[in-house]
């Protein structure tokens, strides 16, 4: 009979940026299936782990909230069956900060979770000074640029997960193996399991910051925006690429404006090993015409990470291989288009969005919309949904390709948006928009966002993630402009967005149509003093690797 030779013991998780796992730590005389029963007084959970897991490493209790006591009973099994247990253990988890700069308040609305999608919200967590980046003090930067979050909420909205980073994070992406994958402002990326152990590191090779020890290097300026897994192993991810382009635009809206020779970033779209060797590479300047731009073009971007002066051209900040025909899609917010590239010939096949400004070869490209449609603008991070569907957010500001006038920003409405491409006709149809199902004050939200399609119960989750001031404050702000760069005072005074306070909404809508709102939660400074974000987030079913039998 398989039997203790240490008494089971819980300790608190070495790695203190992940401060609410703990380990369970025993020795048994031959390799068992340890059962763990968690409860909390409000949850009862059971965990099981298979004989891969060397419990004398420790078993990692994951999922815990904070600040509260949680009761153990842990019992093993031999192959043949027989057992030993169960012993009891308890553990309290300890609080998480209640200061207002490190940590959000979260407002949970509602949490239907009967009709929601199983699993853990999975948020990728920023923090801001109200200041505009370019303005900010050397202060305010390192607030924003030193620090980071990755969270996540049980069924019911409440911290069960946390990861206290000391760099910005971008995207994160949930690898087949369980481990968290994810972009660092400083252009590294990461995979990490969720005890916060770094399993491997990558990073650009030219990035501004220099070479890493302990990372694998990526021949490029930058990573950055989201990570994708492909299924054979290797990752696809977007690159900056900088060129010099004599006679270049100095406006966008001014035709008789001088133009002198600018430094242009584009984007790459790359598909690296897990060596860190390039293996296929996209390039916007050999497939793109530079002298189609879109409002953001002279943005301070790129200046504020270590590109001085740069203009930003594409803004590529989404890239996912489509897995029924093996091509790739990209959006390209300052192009204010989705783009669907051949992978094996590199061919644009064909364009989503505002057909102003297109010429050539590219013009032909172009899909006719059908049916109640509305073009996106500055959209988000496209998934693929099913053959010839996606999903995007479509942060929506702006609302024309210059030299067209801007929307105002209280006009501009943020939505997550799922398309269906007809390749045949080159047509494409909208199937849904959140704008559709909202209920209450619509969202402006400005940048970032996410949109995912749940793949058990078919709901749809959202982040609206830089959420300016409610519609009515928007009103009353007097000229507010898109435009980073606008500072004149006097009568011709204006406001940016970032110079309000943003604040989050994350939702999820079920029911037959997608209508109903099942899950809400607000991630917000209850001062109006720090600006939250999430970059975006997902909806994980297990917070453990597949072989860990979780719950």
């Amino acid at each position: 009979m398989v039997r203790f030779i240490d008494i089971p013991r819980i300790e608190k998780n070495p790695n203190e940026r992940v401060p609410l796992v703990a380990l369970i730590y025993f020795k048994a005389d031959e390799p068992v299936t340890t059962t763990v029963v968690v409860e909390d007084g409000d949850r009862r959970r059971e965990l099981k782990f298979d004989p891969s897991h060397d419990p004398e490493a420790g078993l990692p209790i994951i999922g815990m909230r904070a600040d509260r006591e949680h009761r153990f009973s842990v019992s093993i099994t031999s192959h043949a069956g027989a057992g030993e247990g169960p012993e009891a253990l308890s553990y309290r988890t300890p609080e998480l900060s209640t200061d207002t700069v490190d940590m959000p308040t979260i407002q949970v609305i509602k949490s239907d979770v009967q009709a929601m999608e199983p699993g853990f919200t999975l948020l990728s967590i920023r923090r801001s000074s109200i200041p505009r980046a370019h303005w900010a003090t050397p202060k305010q930067a390192a607030f924003e640029e030193n620090w980071g979050m990755l969270a996540a909420l049980d069924e019911e909205g409440q911290i069960v997960w946390v990861y206290l980073s000391d760099a910005r994070i971008a995207g994160v992406h949930q690898l087949r193996n369980g481990n968290l994958f994810f972009h660092h402002v400083d252009f590294r990326t990461i995979e990490m399991d969720l005890c916060g152990n770094v399993i491997r590191q990558f990073h650009a090779a030219r990035r501004p910051q220099g070479s890493l020890e302990n990372s694998i290097p990526i021949e490029a300026d930058s990573l950055h925006h989201q990570p994708h897994e492909l299924e054979n192993g290797n990752f696809l991810a977007l690159t900056a690429n900088s060129r010099e382009v004599e006679n270049y635009f100095t406006s966008v809206t001014d035709a008789d404006a001088p133009r002198k020779t600018q430094h242009v970033v584009g984007d790459n779209i790359v598909e690296f090993t897990p060596t860190g060797e390039i293996v296929w590479n996209w390039n916007t300047f050999e497939y793109l015409d530079t002298d189609r731009v879109g409002y953001g073009l002279l943005e301070p971007y790129w200046w504020v990470r270590g590109f001085p002066g740069a203009l930003d051209w594409t803004h590529g900040n989404g890239v996912t291989l489509d897995p029924h025909d093996g091509n790739v899609l990209v959006s390209l917010r300052h192009q204010d288009a989705i783009l669907k590239i051949d992978k094996e010939t590199k061919e644009v096949i064909w364009i989503l969005g505002d057909h102003y400004g297109w010429v050539g070869a590219l013009k032909e490209k172009l899909l006719t919309p059908v049916g109640g449609m509305e073009w996106p603008y500055h959209g988000h991070n496209p998934r693929v949904t099913g053959p010839g569907r996606f999903i995007m957010y479509d942060n929506g500001i702006i609302g024309a390709l210059p030299p067209a006038p801007r929307k105002k920003p209280a006009d501009c409405l943020a939505r997550g948006v799922e398309f269906e491409v007809d390749i045949e006709n080159m047509e494409v149809r909208q199937i849904w928009s959140s704008a559709d199902a909202d209920t209450g004050t619509p969202v402006t939200s400005w940048a970032m966002g996410d949109a995912h399609r749940m793949p058990n119960t078919g709901n749809i989750f959202i982040v609206d993630s830089a959420c300016a001031p409610m519609r009515d404050v928007l009103n009353k702000s007097g000229t507010l402009t898109w435009d980073d760069l606008d500072w004149r005072l006097g009568p011709r005074e204006s406001w940016h967005v970032t110079d309000f306070p943003a604040w989050v909404r994350v939702r999820e809508y079920g029911g037959a149509d997608n209508s109903d709102v099942v899950f809400e939660v607000h991630l917000l400074d209850q001062n109006d003093v720090v600006s939250w974000q999430v970059f975006g987030g997902l909806r994980a079913a297990s917070l453990y690797p597949p072989r860990a039998l979780s719950y």
